[in-house]
């Protein structure tokens, strides 16, 4: 009886030592790095996995239009108008400014061969140096998207203050002759805007008085 106990004993430790044999070698396996051998970034270098800190953006002023760059379903592709291709003229309708808000026209003319797109309102702004300055806001939310042939002009109405209000106060004090600049919606890198003199209904100049925020409406096709 003790000899077949000791028979059965065997076969179990034969068949470890089997197994053990056959099984797959790792002799020569590099072990996993520990944690006290892995590389630590240098200082000032990211981390791949983890995004860049933000950057915050600049304060700047007012946004120059409030319509998309896109061009509109079924309006002809063209390119956006450009300063260099645009002529811009600016009229005062009222004779002598009033204590109720005045009115001028800004028409902008394409004078270049090819049709140009403007999708959005220009800018314009009147400033002293770097000093008192004003500029134009739409006074609507209607998105403005025309196609602007050769020779075919558009017209932007204008509603300003060109009086100080009841506490003498005015923007641009009115003893100053501004410096007017208008640049096209979308303008071009480095586009500092055309200089445009205001002058009345028979194109003699006139002084500009901006007493407060010019309000631009939709336009109108000649």
């Amino acid at each position: 009886m003790a000899r077949r106990t000791a028979a059965y004993s065997a076969i179990p430790l034969a068949v470890v030592l089997a197994v053990t044999a056959c099984g797959p070698s790792h002799h020569g396996a590099a072990p996993p790095p520990s944690s006290a051998h892995r590389t630590t970034p240098s200082a000032g270098t990211l981390n791949p996995t983890t995004p860049p800190p933000a950057t915050p953006s600049a304060t700047t002023r007012p946004t120059r239009t409030n319509a998309s760059p896109s061009t509109p379903a079924g309006t002809p592709h063209a390119a956006p108008c450009r300063s260099g291709q645009l002529r811009w003229t600016l009229t005062r309708l009222d004779a002598k400014p009033g204590h109720k808000p005045s009115t001028a026209l800004l028409t902008a003319t394409n004078t270049a061969a090819r049709p140009c797109a403007l999708h959005g309102y220009p800018y314009l702004e009147a400033h002293v140096g770097k000093g008192p300055a004003v500029w134009t806001e739409p006074g609507t939310r209607a998105r403005i998207r025309l196609l602007l042939r050769h020779g075919r002009p558009v017209v932007f109405p204008l509603t300003y203050r060109a009086v100080p209000d009841r506490h003498g106060y005015c923007a641009i004090p009115t003893d100053f002759d501004p410096v007017i600049d208008v640049r096209p919606p979308h303008p071009a890198r480095g586009d500092y805007g055309t200089p445009v003199r205001m002058t009345d209904t028979h194109g003699r100049p006139v002084r500009p008085v901006f007493c407060d925020t010019i309000r631009i409406g939709p336009p109108r096709q000649r």
